[in-house]
């Protein structure tokens, strides 16, 4: 494994240290002292010494010194130097930014117009295309970064991070996770080249197509079976018996001629009988629209409960997004209120160094300061004490008023901090209350019932105005068919029964006319039929690859998971979510010990940090320095074969290297 390690770094005029050189220890360098002394700094100067930014990857982040009267001090380098070890190898570093001046034509006084920069490596300039090619063969910038700092790998986006454990762990195949399960093996060979998701994506559009012709294929088989009951049917409503009525047309073409001097009585006759015969159908139908009502509302005081059952689980789960929806926009303006508390933390920072500053300057007089500006005389003694006096009031007061000043802008700036921190608290209550919210929605017996559609045909097997009705329904039909049996030609009404006869045998013809309809009918009712047995088990096929392909991807993430955190000595990393409806999202938290890395303190943060780095260093095959800052909270750091700079909070007012 490449090791590189800091032996020595040198800053002159950066970020506010004037002259400051750190020799390091090759195992652990502790860096101490209060607020404000530049521990940060010094991850600061090394960053930028290898990549031009500073610890938290800014390129413009002010490394020019401010004097006392609160500006930049003109004309002075700014320079870091550093010399590593990388495998036994010493490499010397130096890095400067200077500020460029030059005299205008027609001008005396020179006028800034720039800024340079230069690049040492081993004491030879480079250009910038040539410097990053050295730096990136030592370590590259990207590997740079997650194997440096603790806090940097889970600041990253989830997909970022999840690229990086990928890297380090592999992909999991499909064929790994079909290894040892046959329908796995079997739904792969279906797939034919496609991606899981793309099969996916088939198999849905498939069932969509499926299932629409599944719910529309009963529809038109009823509309058959309906238009073939019918043609099949006679006007009285009874069924059509073609052979019979075969028969009986060739009877009656027979009995034609002889009962044609009988037709006009018969007719008389058989329209009387008809009269009541009509009247009777008229109410059977009245009596059938009844019972097909009456079924209907059977049919929808049945489905009640279930509609309002359906309502009510459809609204717990919308509530339930709903909910998640607004924590995760909790979570985004927390992390937007972090980055503002973090700004006046730094504020603070800053406007207490001014006020030591301000605090510690001490008035220096001048011999000028005590001659005459006309005729160049010294002063008297007593002249020289007066203007010593009058120089002291004027500098104590106007160090007064910067005090005050100070002081004053600096309880402002604690406002500031303290109203964002309420408002980092008043979201966190939100997001817990809404948390709290789901779990009582989850936990409502409705949110995860299973509802079946119910079975209407017990109530109407049980209701007694139904049964009241075909009861009155059968005895007029019983009653129909009696008279009609009873309706015998009149033999004296020769002249109607003729007409009769020949209006009998037209209606014949007429209803062995529908037998090739019908014919057809039932052909096309045994082809829907077939069409639905197939498509149905189609459907249930395509469903059952579905099934198969969840468990796959359930399989999938315990195989990933099992990877990737094989590679940790404590920390398991949670990549994937499942979901109500059973389905896999990707995700990735770390956790230690079941606790989530944003919950756990910052000692814990730390070393999970380090344990990621350890991972790193192991897959790249490199080791670099490890900066953790505020390492004051840490009893005990997780081991690492890295070098370890702790850079802790004390009371001391000079930085002490251990």
């Amino acid at each position: 494994m490449k090791r590189i390690v800091i032996k020595k770094i040198s800053l002159v005029n950066f970020k506010g240290i004037r002259s400051l050189t750190i020799d390091f220890n090759e195992g652990v360098t502790t860096i101490s002292g209060r607020n404000g002394l530049g521990k940060t700094t010094i991850f600061d100067a090394f960053t930028w010494l290898l990549f031009g930014k500073d610890s938290k990857e800014r390129k413009q982040f002010g490394i020019k010194t401010y004097g006392k009267d609160g500006q930049t001090i003109p004309r002075i380098p700014h320079e870091v130097s550093g010399v590593l070890d990388v495998n036994g190898e010493e490499i010397t570093l130096t890095r400067r930014f200077a500020e460029k001046w030059q005299k205008k034509r027609g001008t005396t006084t020179e006028e800034m117009t720039g800024h340079e920069e230069e690049r040492l490596y081993n004491d030879v300039p480079m250009s910038v295309k040539d410097w990053a090619e050295k730096i990136e063969s030592i370590c590259p910038e990207q590997v740079f970064k997650f194997i440096t700092n603790p806090l940097y790998f889970a600041s990253q986006k989830a997909d970022v991070q999840r690229t990086m454990l990928f890297r380090m762990a592999g992909e999991v195949t499909d064929e790994e996770v079909a290894k040892d399960y046959k329908n796995f093996q079997d739904l792969l060979a279906l797939m034919t080249g496609k991606t899981m998701e793309e099969f996916k994506r088939e198999i849905v559009a498939k069932k969509k197509r499926i299932k629409a012709d599944v719910e529309a294929i009963p529809e038109r088989m009823d509309e058959c079976k309906r238009q073939i009951a019918v043609i099949e049917c006679d006007k009285d409503g009874r069924p059509i018996n073609f052979n019979r009525l075969r028969a009986e047309l060739e009877q009656k073409k027979a009995e034609l001629a002889k009962v044609e001097d009988h037709i006009a009585d018969i007719t008389k006759a058989y329209n009387d009988k008809m009269g009541a015969r009509l009247e009777k159908s008229r109410e059977l139908g009245d009596i059938k629209n009844q019972i097909v009502k009456r079924e209907a509302e059977i049919k929808e005081d049945a489905y009640k409960g279930y509609r309002n059952e359906l309502d009510t689980q459809q609204e717990l789960h919308y509530q339930v997004e709903k909910l998640k929806g607004e924590i995760a926009r909790f979570e985004t303006e927390i992390a937007n209120k972090q980055t503002e508390l973090e700004r006046w933390v730094k504020v603070r920072e800053e406007m207490i160094a001014e006020w030591h500053e301000i605090n510690n300057s001490k008035l220096v007089f001048d011999d000028k300061d005590f001659v005459c500006p006309t005729c160049h005389r010294h002063f008297d003694i007593d002249d020289i004490e007066a203007k010593q006096r009058e120089m002291t009031e004027h500098f104590n007061e106007e160090k007064k008023q910067k005090l005050e000043d100070n002081t004053a802008r600096g309880k402002a700036n604690s406002e500031r901090m303290k109203a964002v921190e309420a408002e980092i608290k008043t979201l966190r209550s939100c997001i817990a209350n809404n948390e709290v919210a789901i779990r009582e929605y989850t936990e409502n017996p409705m949110f995860n019932k299973e509802l079946a559609e119910p079975d209407a045909t017990p109530l109407m097997a049980s209701d007694k105005e139904l049964a009241e009705l075909k009861d009155k329904a059968n005895v007029l039909q019983s009653e129909i068919e009696a008279e009609a049996k009873d309706d015998m030609p009149d033999t004296d009404t020769l002249a109607s029964a003729k007409r009769g006869m020949m209006a009998e045998i037209d209606s014949i013809k007429a209803e062995l006319a529908k037998e090739e309809y019908v014919k057809g009918g039932h052909e096309r009712f045994a082809e829907l039929e077939k069409q639905l047995r197939v498509q149905s088990e189609e459907l249930a096929e395509l469903e059952g690859i579905e099934d198969t392909m969840l468990e796959f991807a359930k399989t999938r993430v315990k195989l990933v998971e099992y990877k990737i955190n094989s590679m940790f000595s404590m920390v398991k990393f949670k990549m994937f979510d499942t979901q109500i409806n059973g389905g896999v999202v990707e995700t990735c938290e770390a956790v230690v010990d079941g606790v989530p890395y944003s919950t756990q303190n910052n000692a814990m943060v730390i070393n999970i940090g380090i344990d990621i780095i350890n991972a790193i260093c192991r897959s790249e095959n490199i080791s670099a320095p490890i900066f953790v800052d505020n390492s004051e909270s840490i009893n005990s750091i997780l081991p690492t074969p890295s070098q370890l700079i702790r850079l802790v909070v004390t009371d001391d007012e000079q930085l002490k290297i251990n």
